[in-house]
């Protein structure tokens, strides 16, 4: 009975096996590169019309004066202003903060400060007023702001600070 010796694997089958094993590396990597959360938020690149843009003025003036009626105390207006920013940053950004947390706003925002949120916010707190120079960073750090000062001692002098600096957002952004 003759020996027969083994029948090696042929080289197109070894050629074929590698190619499917960097089309399946291939589309692993691309599901990671596309399905990856996107940080290069760019904001502010929605264009706004002006009669758009006076709708929120109105809204932070009706505040203030809702606020200098007595119909609202300083707290009243912060949750005013605070609602009318956020809308009108949702509008502007096109991402949606009207529910989000101070903390998942400064998240969405590039900053021009420090990198780390609780480090920002601990500035802020400090100094009082918002020291982002990206539009929704100082929105997200304006808003934190605003948490505090419902007990202070001069509720008119904050009150009067909260709307010029919500006007100041809707207007220059």
């Amino acid at each position: 009975m003759p020996i027969n010796y083994p029948v090696l694997m042929p080289v197109w089958l070894v050629i074929v096996g590698v190619v499917a094993l960097i089309a399946a590396a291939a589309f692993i990597l691309r599901i990671f590169l596309v399905t990856r959360r996107d940080t290069a938020r760019t904001v502010g690149d929605i264009p706004m019309a002006a009669s758009e843009r006076s709708q929120w003025v109105r809204r932070v003036d009706a505040a203030a004066a809702r606020y200098r009626s007595g119909e609202l105390d300083l707290r009243g207006l912060h949750l005013e202003l605070a609602s009318a920013l956020r809308g009108f940053a949702t509008a502007r950004s096109g991402e949606d903060i009207v529910s989000a947390t101070v903390l998942e706003i400064l998240d969405m925002a590039d900053t021009t400060g420090p990198r780390s949120i609780l480090e920002r916010l601990r500035r802020v707190r400090a100094n009082r007023r918002p020291l982002d120079t990206n539009p929704l960073g100082h929105v997200g750090e304006l808003l934190a702001v605003w948490e505090q000062p419902s007990f202070d001692r001069d509720p008119d002098a904050a009150a009067d600070a909260a709307i010029g600096e919500a006007k100041e957002v809707v207007t220059r952004w």
